[in-house]
């Protein structure tokens, strides 16, 4: 069977079906991140909990956080930029440690 024939071939995992390219795609390398609380202070260290481990396993990692005081607390909105998707995928497989 020729490369081009498998092209649109489908895996099967855990019972479901995926096409790889429809879960990586090079473009996807932004990662957005909610995090809301009564404070700022303790809003900005979960979400710097974060920054560092992102910075800890891919030092070129680039962040930009949205605050907003609300009516019940403080919202962030944490944008992490990576060099590529795979990072991005390593990232966020490994956020259940953070």
């Amino acid at each position: 069977m020729s490369q081009d024939q498998n092209t649109n071939d489908v895996c099967e995992a855990c019972g479901t079906f995926v096409e790889l390219g429809s879960v990586i795609t090079e473009d996807d390398t932004l990662l957005v991140l909610p995090f809301s609380g009564t404070d700022k202070a303790s809003v900005d260290r979960l979400a710097q909990k974060y920054i560092d481990a992102a910075k800890a396993r891919f030092s070129t990692v680039e962040f930009s956080k949205n605050e907003q005081n609300t009516e019940t607390g403080f919202d962030c909105e944490l944008s992490l930029k990576f060099e590529c998707t795979a990072e991005k995928l390593i990232y966020e497989m490994g956020l259940s440690t953070i």
